[in-house]
């Protein structure tokens, strides 16, 4: 998943992150990442940008650098220090219920034995931080990676002749900024452009920084920074989408990917006129996703580390340095071609990759008999919390070009997992999930799901019967 659509303030993103991450459950009303805009949302206000979540705000009963798995609570740093793919995706967790990204990333349980040593008492830890510990169950997902397990070659990482099609990305990429500087924008290539940055998006980005390219957390974080490259910001995304939407999908209560202004996701977002039209403007707000997607990120960027982010502080100067390459590369362009065509070119841009993401993120997990109200990710069964809540479309030639990202259910059950995978191993996740009872959407074509999203956004959008 894209998950990047969230459209409110960044820094009311990145805070109110933390108020998922720590796992808090909270009201519709109630919940900053989960209330309709106010207006159309698209840049933020200042108050959206000094907002702090009440349990940021609330007194330290004790220390927050802790990750709790299964109930117990482990030193964040030490934990880090030792793992084998490097630090990030450990400090990545800090202030968080890891439970679910530890077994989804590594398809097992935790080792508790192993790491009796970088247990944290509880009375030594902000409890009001983190709230009751989740119940969801896990038996049926060991079962599923069990059986998945003979089909997956070396750890699930990517094969070699993924790196070609990384190589052809990032030359495309860098031949198209060479002309653009030296020649100019115009429709077509602007458009062009924006769909092979999408394609970044989709295959080298979103891989790495769930690092399921390489089991060597280095590379993982090279290819990741390809996000900023384009506009975005690998670990904002990386907060946002590992640690939240991989753990919430569809909960409306902590998934902020619900929370897209003028657009009624789910029944408790009160019903306003407008939504009545709400499957026909999508789309024109999804092209307007990649421009706002661009500001949102520099704010965060430029914002730094909030809450328990603290420990990713020394990663930030990296992004804001990718920061100012894109700023520069923006004014060149201006400079060597001042006019309003040059500006709108580049919007252009933006938007044509915009489009693309946010199209194929939106009609996944949106159709017809998605469940929503029913998820709770903090109880019932992870793999039907997953499953139910998204769905797959086309074959192995659109994973192709979509990064595996058209094959939404494997990729939640199991995010480390190259995307070259997915097909391979979907009939057998498919056959698991049926043969339990779960539903398990695969739709044939794009126009299907497609036609499933519009019709639920209208029934969404319609007036509700009193």
């Amino acid at each position: 998943t894209v998950s990047v659509l969230y459209w409110g303030s960044p820094a009311r993103y990145a805070s109110a992150a933390a108020v998922c991450r720590s796992d808090q459950p909270a009201p519709h009303s109630k919940h900053p990442r989960c209330q309709p805009s106010r207006n159309l949302g698209l840049l933020p206000s200042a108050s959206d940008l000094f907002f702090t979540p009440p349990n940021l705000k609330s007194k330290m009963t004790g220390t927050r650098d802790v990750i709790r798995i299964d109930g117990k609570y482990y030193d964040t740093k030490k934990l880090a220090a030792i793992h084998p793919g490097g630090d990030l995706f450990v400090l990545l967790s800090n202030g968080t219920d890891g439970t679910a990204l530890f077994n989804s990333s590594h398809r097992r349980a935790f080792p508790h034995d192993k790491y009796r040593d970088f247990v944290v008492e509880p009375s030594a830890v902000d409890q009001g931080f983190f709230g009751p510990a989740p119940t969801q169950k896990f038996d049926l997902y060991f079962e599923i990676a069990e059986a998945v397990k003979p089909l997956i070659k070396d750890g699930g990482f990517a094969p070699m002749h993924y790196y070609a099609k990384v190589a052809f990305l990032m030359i495309a990429f860098t031949a198209f900024e060479v002309y653009f500087l030296l020649n100019g924008r115009t429709l077509i290539p602007s458009i062009v452009a924006g769909v092979i940055a999408a394609g970044i998006g989709l295959n080298i980005q979103h891989d790495a920084n769930h690092g399921a390219v390489s089991k060597n957390g280095k590379i993982n974080r090279i290819l990741g920074l390809s996000q900023d490259l384009i506009g975005g910001s690998a670990m904002n995304w990386m907060v946002s989408h590992d640690t939240i939407h991989h753990v919430h999908c569809n909960d409306t209560e902590r998934d902020g990917d619900l929370a897209i202004p003028m657009l009624r996701l789910h029944e408790k977002v009160p019903w306003q006129m407008t939504y009545t039209l709400q499957q026909l403007y999508l789309w024109v707000l999804e092209a307007l996703f990649g421009v706002v997607h661009v500001f949102q990120s520099a704010q965060v960027t430029l914002a730094g580390p909030v809450g328990p982010q603290h420990v990713l502080k020394s990663y930030w100067f990296t992004h804001r340095l990718l920061l100012l390459f894109n700023a520069v590369k923006i004014a060149a362009n201006l400079y060597m071609h001042p006019s309003w065509n040059t500006l709108g070119m580049i919007a252009v841009w933006y938007m044509a990759g915009g489009l693309y993401l946010a199209f194929f993120f939106i009609i996944s997990h949106n159709f017809d008999g998605v469940k929503k109200l029913t998820i709770d990710s903090h109880g019932g069964c992870f793999v039907r919390n997953q499953v139910e809540t998204s769905s797959n479309v086309g074959g192995w030639l659109l994973a192709h070009i979509n990064g595996g990202l058209n094959y939404q259910i494997e990729h939640h059950l199991f995010p480390r997992v190259h995307h070259s995978n997915y097909a391979k191993i979907a009939p057998t996740v498919r056959r698991v999930c049926e043969k339990h009872g779960v539903q398990y959407v695969h739709f044939p074509t794009i126009y299907d799901n497609a036609a499933s999203c519009f019709e639920h956004l209208r029934v969404l959008g319609a007036k509700p019967v009193a």
